[in-house]
């Protein structure tokens, strides 16, 4: 096949990875082109207007595009940079040729104003329970950075899928969770729209080298962007009331690292809060085998929450807020102890259940076949060759 993917940029995180990972998978079999506007989000410059539609982007893709003939196309994220024009050029493209164009959602863009599924009220982040309508949505403040933000993402949402219908020209849409698949049905119930999991690295790293030893500490861990919608201020906050004996390590980087180290100095939890910076998967693989929790304390529903999955190969055990993808993929690693991350009292009586558990070795262990068939990487380039050939 002849196949095009296309991205808001090359580099960046989870969906920028999965850009590339497709890339490399698919040129083995095929003919496989890449269209993206940036190298990574440090080239981000964008006005109001080409934010909404940007009539540059859909004039590139469009030269890009002539004299091309492509079997299919994979749009990945495009609604940061490109912009929803880049669907206009789409459509007239697929008028002309024979070509299935795929629509991979990473977030809940075609679902929600944000890519979230939030919005912000008194400096509180809520969660829609279910896509919302243009009334539910209108007067809310749906971005963190302000009033202006807000305001541009309604318009070009309303604009591109309320009465533009855009999103027509997706012969199928892929979603990496049940979740978000059954939110995207939910508001477009005409469209075609199937689950497809991602790949997991840790599945493929031999854990035979763990030489941890169990003891009465529990030694929890998070790894990730350290961002304020993953609710780490909130979960420290809590751990001023536990009575357990734990340790709560937290791996990355993000914009929110300052105000939790601040945290732990005003709390007082020197010798029980760490940061440690990012780390390449090798060595993020090998740290992790010596903790025995893992702790999503997402504020948000996620989408399919890969460290999730990373974490229970590994064999630690999971702590998780318990909602939306976090609980999907929760679930589905066997996980029994789950948390409402915005309730401290939740946070700490699960926790303490937790921890008895720990102490009783009668924690939950992931079914590693299980994992092995839903998120390994042949399974993934499986899925993938099967969707491309319908």
């Amino acid at each position: 096949m002849k196949i095009l993917l296309i991205n808001d940029y090359l580099d960046g995180g989870g969906a920028e990875a999965v850009f590339r990972d497709q890339f490399d998978i698919l040129k083995e079999d095929n003919n496989v082109e890449r269209f993206y506007a940036n190298t990574s989000f440090s080239g981000w410059k964008s006005t109001p207007l080409s934010y909404i539609y940007s009539f540059f982007w859909k004039k590139k893709l469009t030269l890009f595009l002539q004299n091309r003939l492509f079997d299919r196309i994979i749009v990945h994220n495009y609604s940061g940079f490109l912009s929803p024009s880049i669907l206009d050029a789409l459509s007239q493209y697929k008028k002309k040729n024979s070509c299935k164009i795929i629509h991979y959602a990473h977030d809940y863009h075609l679902v929600c104003p944000n890519r979230g599924f939030f919005y912000v009220r008194n400096g509180k982040t809520i969660s829609f329970e279910q896509p919302p309508s243009i009334s539910e949505f209108i007067f809310k403040r749906i971005d963190y950075r302000g009033f202006a933000y807000s305001i541009l993402k309604k318009i070009q949402w309303i604009w591109s899928y309320k009465v533009r219908r855009k999103q027509k020209v997706f012969d199928l849409i892929l979603a990496p969770s049940d979740f978000l698949t059954n939110q995207i049905n939910r508001i477009y119930p005409d469209l075609a729209v199937n689950k497809m999991y991602n790949f997991c690295n840790a599945l493929s790293f031999n854990k035979k080298s763990n030489s941890k030893k169990k003891t009465d500490t529990l030694r929890m861990v998070f790894f990730g962007r350290i961002a304020k919608e993953k609710g780490l201020a909130e979960f420290i906050s809590a751990l001023q009331s536990s009575s357990i004996k734990y340790t709560f390590t937290i791996i990355g980087e993000g914009d929110e690292k300052m105000h939790i180290k601040s945290l732990v100095s005003i709390y007082n939890l020197e010798e029980k809060v760490f940061l440690k910076d990012k780390m390449d998967a090798s060595s993020l693989f090998l740290e992790l085998i010596n903790y025995d929790v893992f702790v999503m304390s997402s504020l948000l529903y996620e989408n399919a929450p890969l460290t999730v999955v990373e974490a229970a190969s590994l064999g630690l055990n999971l702590f998780l807020a318990n909602h939306g993808g976090v609980l999907e993929m929760g679930k589905i690693c066997q996980a029994k102890h789950f948390f409402k991350p915005d309730n401290p009292e939740s946070i700490i009586s699960s926790l303490s259940e937790l921890y008895a558990d720990f102490l009783n070795n009668s924690l939950p262990e992931a079914d590693y076949k299980l994992l092995q068939n839903l998120f390994s990487k042949d399974s993934y380039i499986s899925n993938l060759k099967k969707y491309l050939e319908l």
